[in-house]
């Protein structure tokens, strides 16, 4: 899951004593519903009820998180914000900077989070030098995961380059299989599009084009080539593509009904979950790409400053949020990596310590990265944009390459 800004909350804070059996009772939004995403929640449930503190959970439907963020602004407005809440990337500077989050600084000074911390964790969960929210997850974004007996099936290997790939593509739709398991939404198809980006371009390109929204190189040949790489497969895949969940596409993927799913490791939660093997079943495999790449985005737990809540409680969430066992098992769950670098992944899935090690890879060589359609390298609005223009190219056939640069090019860049 993904995007906007504003997610995470800290309220309802009751006096404490010493004889009292709970510390608070507080709210927690997120946006984690499907079944990998459930198993990851309700650890983190328990583990704030191990630290006395009372969860009662508002869970909001949509994969993406644009309505869970629409809930979270509504409810900041009428001065009722969730006591925890799901917040992503440069969502929680903007939180922050209206006053609403807590100043965790002194907490992570005692808990050492800067030695502890991967460097991209610390940069996301800092506002003006001081962490306001608690990292927990780091998700890669450029898996491509394969249903294996479905290649098998027709002598078919996972391909390791774009133009391969679609040809595969066009093979399964011969024996009418559809290649892609994807729901057709915003943050689903501008995914698709990223990897695409990121794989055929490189993370030089990626990073001029579509974080610095560099015009030259919006405009060279190597737009124009990914864009009519994105057409064709949607021309192969808009016949029978339909609203579905990312979760239900991945049901699908598991089913056989598709061959491959581009998405972030929340699908390796998934097939957990559902105690499907991977990497023996579902294969996971980084998507096409000229050198070994990573994008990222991360989910943090930001604390909500309300009236009714005190910083002692702020703390106790935090420290029951940010600690080695907490996290090491919320992230196996979750399919993700721990924002931590001083837990030992030797008990993870393959998947996950496969992740783990082209990640120390790409951010050696450069190519560690934020996801710009999913919350991470740009602002909510200008990830919005991006990520409307992508959608609308994927669907409406009269949008033209020199229209759709053209648009992009046109996003108000201010934060």
């Amino acid at each position: 899951m993904k995007r906007l800004f504003f997610n995470l909350l800290l309220a309802i804070a009751f006096p404490i004593n010493a004889a009292q059996s709970t510390v608070a009772s507080v709210e927690f939004l997120h946006w984690w519903t499907s079944a990998g995403e459930v198993r990851a929640a309700n650890i983190a449930t328990q583990a704030l009820e191990e630290a006395n503190v009372h969860v009662e959970t508002q869970a909001i439907q949509g994969g993406g998180g644009d309505t869970a963020m629409s809930i979270l602004q509504a409810r900041a407005i009428a001065g009722t914000p969730p006591a925890i809440a799901q917040l992503e990337g440069p969502a929680i500077q903007s939180w922050a900077a209206l006053g609403f989050l807590y100043d965790l600084e002194q907490l992570a000074h005692q808990e050492h989070w800067r030695s502890q911390l991967y460097p991209i964790a610390r940069a996301v969960n800092q506002f003006e030098g001081k962490f306001v929210a608690t990292p927990v997850t780091i998700h890669r974004l450029n898996w491509m995961w394969v249903n294996h007996d479905v290649l098998h099936q027709y002598n078919l290997s996972p391909p390791d380059n774009w133009e391969a790939l679609i040809d595969t593509f066009k093979i399964l739709k011969r024996h009418n299989v559809q290649p892609i398991a994807i729901g057709n939404d915003q943050w689903q198809i501008a995914l698709l599009f990223e990897n695409l980006a990121f794989g055929y371009g490189g993370a030089d390109y990626y990073r001029r084009a579509f974080m610095d929204m560099d015009k030259h190189t919006l405009r060279s040949a190597t737009t124009f080539e990914i864009l009519s790489l994105f057409r064709e497969i949607s021309h192969l895949i808009q016949p029978t593509i339909s609203h579905i969940r990312w979760d239900e596409a991945t049901q699908l993927l598991i089913e056989g009904e598709h061959a491959f799913q581009f998405s972030g490791d929340w699908v390796l939660g998934e097939l957990l979950a559902k105690h499907v093997a991977a990497p023996e079943a579902i294969g996971c495999y980084q998507a096409p790409a000229k050198h070994t790449g990573f994008i990222y985005n991360m989910d943090s737990f930001a604390l909500f400053n309300s009236a009714r809540s005190d910083r002692t409680t702020a703390n106790t969430l935090a420290r029951a949020l940010s600690s080695k066992a907490f996290l090491t098992d919320f992230n196996q769950a979750k399919g993700a990596l721990p924002a931590r670098k001083d837990i030992n992944l030797n008990q993870f899935n393959p998947c996950s310590r496969q992740a783990h090690h082209d990640m120390e890879q790409a951010e050696q060589n450069g190519r560690l990265l934020p996801s710009t359609v999913d919350s991470m390298a740009v602002s909510p609005i200008v990830q919005k944009a991006t990520t409307s223009e992508i959608y609308r190219y994927f669907n409406d056939e009269s949008i033209g390459p020199e229209e759709f640069i053209l648009r992009l090019e046109n996003i108000p860049r201010g934060k």
